[in-house]
């Protein structure tokens, strides 16, 4: 009996109520999609990615799946294919101190139908579609850079209705313990 306890204890963050929360997530993460989305341009931070490019492609095609993604740095060079002169959402990680260029916010916003980003320098909270503040979530925000970045940059992607939700998490075998736990039958 003691051994299930410990195990109940110790699976307690995995249990259904965990993934239905997690459920429920992913699906208001999923209506925050812009409709008719053919091409992305995805904006990398200078600090740090909690996504590599090839994982930033494979979660935003889940999301838009005949969407083509590209990939600019925070000072504006791209990476990999030329990105058109005409995209139709703008995800924008540029955080708060990362060196850009004075107007190029708004260069970006003009061409995009639809941004979202961080208030990160001028002009991106009044022209932006969605936007992350972290001076109001400053009290939510880790104390590592690291995972300061991963959580202001999940969220970023969830405004623009991406979700990175662990869904395919590893969870602790409880064969041996399903059976203690269900009620007992009745003849």
């Amino acid at each position: 009996m003691l051994k299930t306890k410990e195990r109940s204890e110790k699976s307690q963050g995995y249990d259904s109520h965990y993934y239905l929360n997690l459920l429920e997530d992913r699906i208001r993460i999923q209506e925050n999609r812009f409709s008719g989305v053919q091409t992305v341009l995805v904006v990398l931070s200078s600090r740090a990615m909690t996504f590599d490019v090839y994982a930033l492609t494979q979660k935003i095609l889940f999301s838009y799946p005949d969407a083509a993604v590209f990939f600019k740095s925070t000072s504006g060079i791209g990476m990999g294919l030329a990105c058109p002169d005409k995209v139709d959402l703008l995800i924008d990680f540029t955080g708060p101190r990362q060196r850009q260029g004075l107007f190029y916010s708004r260069k970006l916003r003009r061409m995009a139908r639809f941004a979202v980003g961080r208030n990160a320098g001028f002009f991106r909270k009044g022209s932006y579609d969605r936007i992350i503040d972290e001076k109001i979530l400053a009290d939510q925000l880790p104390k590592s850079l690291l995972e300061c970045e991963a959580f202001v940059q999940k969220r970023v992607l969830a405004l623009a209705g991406v979700p990175t939700l662990p869904i395919g998490l590893a969870t602790e075998d409880k064969s041996t313990v399903i059976a203690t736990e269900l009620p007992p039958l009745s003849h």
